[in-house]
């Protein structure tokens, strides 16, 4: 953590906004162990390993979803090179990451960077999208629940290290962002949402540390379709994760109660061969002007409500 950082954070304890630190040990980066002080309430948060911990009395839910992904990790091989090839993984990754890649670039594109703009990597897990960004030259924070190495903060280290790039790594929960109001431009989220037990508290929240005009992207929001069951039997549900699914107006009702515009992006992998195929020919055969047209989005929509798939869109929060 870089002490120019104090200056984004809010203390999650009292909403105070005035800190101080103690840096115990630093390298060529960052602060990587000590301790920052809310000067208001007292309030001693640590950081280890660069990460500062601003997750203060987790819920049973959060915890369950700890240990879950720590199971899960131990399940299967993970290395540095396989998170330095993320999120466009080989071998036995390849299946489960080819589609969320194809999604991930054709959005990334969308977002035309700048450069120089304060990102907020929500659910960031590994921080492969943190890199992206930061590459961009973008002023990124990484925030998770999670800290195993190759499923949570602590894999920041392999990109910070190997890139020679540097981006914050915050340790907090998505329904209580420990941000003072209004710091970001970005808000990114790649498959993160849905790990929310209430999407519309996440979504405040995003709207609150948004500055006015600034926009949430979200990339590989699993949808469900209109008949089906948000009963879920999987894995990760099974090892304790907080894993749901949602309906496409689930996600675009709690977007309009909040204050955001939003642009449906077609998804090109998708759980449904037939559907990928179909939204990989539209987007590879014809200009992206048919977008703005009366061509993609009654398509999408339709796609979603009716059949499911993966919600990819950009959305903007309106001027108050």
């Amino acid at each position: 953590m870089k002490l120019t950082f104090l200056g984004m954070i809010r203390c999650p304890v009292c909403g105070g906004k005035d800190f101080s630190c103690q840096a115990v040990s630093e390298d060529a980066y960052e602060i990587r162990e000590g301790q920052v002080i809310c000067n208001d309430c007292h309030k001693e948060f640590p950081i280890q390993a660069g990460i500062l911990n601003l997750l203060i009395h987790p819920s049973d839910e959060i915890i369950s979803e700890q240990q879950g992904w720590t199971t899960l990790e131990k399940a299967v091989k993970n290395t540095d090179e396989l998170m330095l090839s993320l999120p466009d993984a080989g071998g036995e990754h390849s299946e489960a990451w080819t589609g969320q890649a194809l999604n991930f670039h054709y959005v990334f594109s969308e977002i035309k960077l700048q450069g120089g703009e304060k990102v907020l990597d929500l659910g960031a897990g590994r921080c492969w999208a943190s890199r992206y960004f930061a590459r961009a030259g973008c002023d990124v924070v990484g925030i998770d629940i999670l800290l195993t190495k190759y499923v949570g903060l602590l894999t920041g280290d392999v990109y910070i290290q190997n890139d020679k790039i540097f981006f914050e790594r915050i340790c907090g929960d998505m329904n209580q962002l420990p941000f003072q109001d209004g710091k970001f431009d970005i808000v990114f989220m790649a498959a993160a949402l849905h790990h929310s037990s209430v999407i519309g508290a996440a979504i405040q929240e995003v709207s609150r540390v948004l500055k006015p005009g600034g926009r949430l992207v979200l990339v590989n929001e699993p949808v469900i379709d209109l008949f089906a069951s948000k009963k879920l039997d999987c894995t990760e549900v099974s090892c304790g994760i907080n894993e749901h699914v949602y309906r496409l107006l689930d996600y675009l009702s709690a977007l309009a109660r909040n204050g955001f515009g939003f642009r449906v992006i077609p998804f090109i992998g998708s759980y449904s061969r037939i559907i990928t195929k179909v939204n990989h020919f539209m987007v590879s055969t014809f200009p992206k002007q048919l977008m703005p047209k009366n061509v993609w989005p009654p398509l999408l929509y339709t796609q979603l409500l009716l059949r499911g798939g993966v919600l990819n869109l950009i959305a903007r929060k309106r001027n108050r």
